[in-house]
């Protein structure tokens, strides 16, 4: 049975996973797209997972 914390992390990275597409999604394919991917990683997930 999960326990109510692991319920709350994993709803968390996925929010954060969420977040990240969402942040890409408006990045221009004009623009540098490295930057703007590694703009939103660092934004949306790097207190997540790295």
């Amino acid at each position: 049975m999960e326990n109510t914390v692991d319920k709350i992390t994993s709803a968390q990275e996925r929010e954060a996973i969420d977040d990240y597409f969402e942040c890409t999604s408006f990045c221009s394919v004009d623009e540098s797209l490295s930057d703007c991917q590694t703009i939103c990683m660092e934004r949306f997930l790097k207190g997540e997972y790295f």
